[in-house]
């Protein structure tokens, strides 16, 4: 980049730690200076003049101005300037001296090449000091933001918003921006092939709408786009340095991403031991509770057993399932363990309080399949829940249950997570599931039925009529047929199977024969 190529703006921008506060703004198509002075005496028309808060008076200004000085920079904040002059007028902050300041200017103003350089290997530094010293995305999020005066958002793979810092002109609107981001901004077509992104990684310019834009490169890992880094700002502003800071902030924040990795996964092979051994109940409670607690979990905590597969053949892989539950979890900040266990993936979801009903879990699962069902339309996803565990010897069982249910859920082809207690009288077949006597009582009540041309639909009649609890009108609306075409089919259910309707321990006995009849019949035809 030649000097002719930089503004004022950006050569300020540049040469200082930290964004100017203008006073007097610099046209954005004025030209950078050729020279930096210390003093009025120095001064030649479109130099830049450097002066301390006490040098900075009307007079120096005026005297200033009639020289044609490009931009008057001050050391400290200034306060009570009369602005009845046209000069561009900036003050920094930073805690340096004037003759280090103006190297730095000069620096830029030379050799803008070279400077541009040597500042995106200051920024990197920066940045590197700060994961070494463990701040975290956020403290980097926190740092770039400073450095820009833009507002910055890192997200993950998925879009899912990792770490935030606003600028000060975007703190009123930066919910909004969050909300766009999270829910309705889609990446650049370039970006949508993540590993195509990842060995050839750029920075684009991107719109957001009202008069907002941002820059934003991928973050890389192993050459693949592992989230995305965005500053956020006026469109058409950005700068060299918004570009510096992108390019080495996305370096770092690889780092520091490819650590958090590496540590979830030895925090997930750890507590997959844990669980391996919870379940096969080779721990006494006491190293039980010990192990807990060094996994930073709480073992008085209750927990509940999630367990979820895919359904559907030629099903994505378990890892894909794995990830979609990691990032559900995370975005609720809990606690889980999260184990792969042959197709399954296993979760203990810490719970709240003692409740009857552990809603966070059902809520956590819902949201679960939701997500797979938004990424993989093709696929379906089962869950099944367990009792909750309120303390740790409980957790085989809630474990245990949590598969019945599951098995349940694929049997019935439930879409949603199938808590155990809700299974009611499945409960209790399940128990019989392989008695002659469950199938003969089946084949006893409906097995003229099913022995018809066409037995699906008295079978859907029947279920229809007993979940609306005999209503004849709420039937036939369900089925969309009249309540003449229900009165008919009921006549010939009664005709096929010999059994009066009328009569409550009938209707009990072909419930529960056509429970049965769910729980068992062949996958294929659920």
């Amino acid at each position: 980049m030649a000097a002719t190529e930089l503004t004022l703006k950006e050569a300020l921008r540049l040469a200082l730690e930290q964004p100017p506060h203008w006073l007097h703004e610099a046209d954005a198509t004025l030209r950078a200076a050729e020279w930096v002075a210390l003093s009025l005496e120095d001064l030649r028309a479109g130099d830049i003049l450097i002066l301390t808060q006490a040098e900075c008076t009307p007079q120096v200004l005026q005297e200033a101005q009639r020289k044609n000085a490009a931009l008057v920079l001050v050391l400290g904040a200034v306060k009570d300037i009369p602005l009845d002059h046209s000069i561009p007028l900036a003050y920094t902050e930073e805690k340096t001296d004037k003759r280090t300041l103006q190297k730095r200017l000069l620096a830029v103003l030379i050799n803008a090449r070279s400077a541009t350089i040597e500042r995106g290997a200051h920024i990197h530094a920066q940045l590197a000091q700060l994961e070494a010293e463990g701040r975290g995305l956020e403290g980097l999020v926190q740092a770039m933001a400073e450095m820009t005066a833009r507002g910055v958002i890192l997200q993950d793979k998925r879009g899912g918003i990792l770490a935030h810092h606003p600028s000060t002109t975007l703190a009123a609107i930066w919910q909004d921006i969050l909300l766009q981001f999270s829910e309705l901004r889609p990446l650049p077509e370039a970006f949508l092939d993540r590993k195509r992104v990842g060995s050839h990684p750029t920075i684009h310019c991107q719109e957001l709408g009202g008069g907002l834009g941002c820059l934003i490169a991928p973050v890389v890992v192993g050459e693949v786009a592992r989230g995305y880094l965005s500053l956020v700002g006026v469109q058409g502003e950005f700068d060299s340095l918004d570009y510096l800071v992108v390019e080495q902030g996305g370096l770092v924040l690889a780092i520091e991403m490819a650590r958090n990795k590496a540590i979830r996964e030895t925090e997930k092979r750890l507590k997959g031991d844990l669980l391996n051994a919870l379940l096969q109940e080779i721990l006494t409670p006491r190293d039980a509770r010990l192990w807990i607690q060094a996994m930073g979990l709480n073992p008085q905590q209750p927990h509940v057993a999630l367990r979820f597969m895919w359904d559907t053949p030629a099903a994505p892989s378990r890892r894909r399932l794995e990830t979609i539950i990691n990032g559900e979890i995370a975005q609720r900040g809990l606690r889980a363990i999260v184990h792969p266990m042959g197709s399954e993936v296993i979760c203990f979801c810490p719970l709240e309080s003692e409740t009857a009903r552990p809603q966070e879990a059902i809520a956590l699962a819902s949201a679960i399949l939701r997500q797979a069902q938004r990424e993989y339309p093709q696929a379906v996803v089962r869950c099944g829940i367990g009792t909750a565990a309120l303390e740790v010897g409980e957790w085989r069982v809630s474990f245990s249950r949590a598969g019945q249910a599951l098995d349940m859920a694929r049997r019935l082809n439930e879409k949603s997570p199938l808590y155990y207690p809700d299974l009611s009288v499945y409960r209790l077949l399940l128990q019989l599931e392989h008695s002659p006597e469950l199938m003969a009582f089946q084949e006893e009540i409906l097995g003229n039925l099913l022995a018809t041309e066409n037995p699906q639909e008295f079978i859907n009649t029947l279920e229809a009529f007993f979940a609306h609890n005999g209503n004849l009108s709420q039937t036939a609306e369900a089925l969309y047929i009249h309540r003449n075409t229900l009165v008919y089919r009921l006549e010939r259910i009664a005709a096929i199977t010999g059994i009066d309707l009328d009569k409550p321990q009938n209707r009990l006995a072909v419930q529960l024969a056509l429970h049965i009849y769910r729980m068992t019949r062949p996958l294929e035809e659920r």
